[in-house]
């Protein structure tokens, strides 16, 4: 049965724009019976992406991103900024029909949570899930995506090492993020327009990112290899779910 299955692609270092077409293939070519999906991927090169209702020309020096070599993209899913570099991203895609995941937003967030939370255990961290504020105003979306925590986002005493969007269509649902591995999203503070136009900006940022996440490195003592944090993810998500999995090629 297909319940009983997750797909699952392991896919380190692919450029940052394949890795947002295929997360929205995937959602927008998932039947309402479909198996649900697990995608675990590292990013080629040092890459922003910006939240579907962001303006990135507005929010980024798009020439210094050029100039480090930093690729910017969208995402399918909202959210705000975020430098995607020593990191792993999940990303999961499934029907809206599937129980497992509730029925709402909120329900699905609280399930990949407890998932991530159980890999996580299993690695040898302890995260909370995070009480965000709620900002109706969206006052937040010019400011880096690490800076505060949303909905069952997961912390460390209080400090985000998870962070996570989602999309939901008619059919089905996309939710990704990001495990943080090492500090290389604090760079994030390089390449965005209001700290180049406002030092004490700039420091302030860096200091809300410093001081408001932790790393896989900070709390293991050690950076953990691709397989090692993609096979602990695969079996949480099996194992919550009541499903094998079934090792895909990559989407093209």
């Amino acid at each position: 049965m297909k319940a009983r299955t997750l797909r699952v692609f392991w896919e380190p270092d692919v450029a940052g724009v394949d890795n947002m077409r295929r997360d929205a293939a995937l959602l927008d070519t998932c039947a309402p019976d479909a198996a649900p999906t697990l995608r675990l991927y590292t990013w080629k090169r040092p890459t922003v992406s910006v939240g579907w209702m962001q303006d990135a020309d507005a929010l980024l020096d798009v020439e210094a991103c050029r100039r480090d070599h930093v690729d910017v993209v969208r995402r399918p899913t909202g959210g705000r900024a975020i430098l995607h570099a020593d990191e792993i991203t999940y990303a999961v895609i499934a029907p809206r029909s599937d129980a497992r995941f509730g029925s709402s937003v909120a329900q699905a967030h609280a399930f990949i949570a407890a998932c991530l939370a159980d890999a996580l255990r299993a690695l040898g961290v302890s995260t909370e899930v995070s009480r965000p504020t709620p900002d109706p105003e969206r006052r937040m979306l010019r400011h880096p995506c690490f800076t505060s925590s949303g909905r069952h986002e997961l912390l460390v005493d209080g400090r985000k090492l998870v962070g996570s969007a989602q999309r939901r269509t008619d059919r089905a649902f996309l939710q990704h993020g990001s495990l943080l591995v090492d500090r290389g999203h604090e760079r994030l503070v390089d390449f965005l327009r209001d700290a180049a136009r406002d030092p004490d900006a700039a420091s302030a940022l860096r200091r809300a990112l410093g001081r408001g996440t932790t790393t896989l490195r900070e709390q293991l003592g050690r950076v953990p290899a691709f397989e090692e944090l993609a096979s602990a993810l695969t079996q949480a998500f099996t194992a919550r779910l009541g499903a094998s999995p079934a090792q895909s090629p990559s989407p093209t």
